[in-house]
């Protein structure tokens, strides 16, 4: 398996002092967030003023500058981490353009949210509508759409998620598989969700979280919460987890975001890939 870094979990570095740092503690690749990023670059936050973020106005010079940066350095781009929703194709559209001007194989595509204000079934059909436009597009670039595993979503397990993509063949759309927002919602035994994607996964994100009491005025008086938790004391369970991939021969890309901010941010990037070949190392496959 290759390791990877997605920069929303970077957001202090420049762009090329991102990839310096990737290259000085052993990764692959760099999967860059591409979004309309309009934060304050002087207060870096992972959403806000992101120093790492491509920008979606950007020239196609700028994009291939990057690009060659990165190639030159040594790193890999197996995913452009994009922010477009496919019900809005326009967007969506120039984000496949910059992913294939970039020469990178995927992109990921959002999917439309689930917050039980309108019919589930209804949203799944429309939204079916919205990626056949994106699918046909894919193609013409030579770019796969991937849609990843997200709570607040339509496919927030790996049910879902294969429920959604098997209108279509695998060599046409992907799945970006990420155990840490199924601790928030649409947890499924790894494996079990692993098995059910086959060929359709194409990607993993690696992060944690954890859930922790939350009082609640009502009859319950005490309820859940979720937050981002470090690799270390999360509750993914990512010798499971890796064990099931491997298990299933996938040999492709794992990608950290951590959202945690116990440690510092050149610490969370030494340990990630440090604990995840550490636990690589301990799989046995029977």
């Amino acid at each position: 398996m290759r390791y990877s870094w997605f920069t929303v979990a970077m957001p202090e570095s420049s762009h090329k002092d991102a990839v310096a740092l990737l290259k000085k503690y052993g990764y692959d690749g760099i999967e860059w967030r591409l979004v309309a990023d309009s934060g304050d670059l002087s207060k870096p936050s992972f959403w806000n003023g992101n120093r790492t973020s491509l920008q979606e106005d950007w020239s196609d010079r700028q994009f291939l500058d990057i690009a060659q940066m990165t190639r030159t350095e040594g790193l890999e781009m197996p995913n452009l981490g994009s922010y477009a929703r496919a019900c809005d194709f326009e967007k969506a559209r120039r984000m496949i353009e910059i992913a294939a001007l970039m020469k990178i194989p995927c992109l990921r595509v959002g999917v439309l949210p689930y917050d039980g204000s309108k019919n589930y079934n209804d949203i799944f059909k429309a939204d079916v509508e919205n990626f056949n436009r994106v699918v046909e597009c894919s193609k013409a670039f030579k770019v796969k759409p991937l849609i990843e595993i997200h709570m607040g979503t339509i496919v927030a397990s790996a049910s879902a998620a294969i429920r959604f993509v098997s209108h279509w063949s695998p060599s046409e759309i992907g799945v970006i598989h990420d155990a840490g927002n199924m601790v928030y919602e649409g947890f499924e035994n790894y494996q079990a969700g692993v098995e059910m994607l086959s060929s359709y996964l194409v990607h993993v994100h690696l992060k944690s979280s954890a859930p922790c009491y939350a009082t609640s005025a009502g009859p319950q008086f005490m309820s859940w919460k979720t937050a981002a938790s470090p690799l270390r004391s999360g509750a993914v369970d990512f010798t499971s987890l890796l064990k099931a991939l491997k298990k299933s021969g996938y040999d492709g890309w794992l990608s950290f975001e951590d959202f945690s901010t116990v440690q510092s941010q050149e610490e969370k990037v030494a340990d990630a890939i440090s604990l995840m070949r550490q636990i690589e190392k301990s799989i046995t496959i029977s």
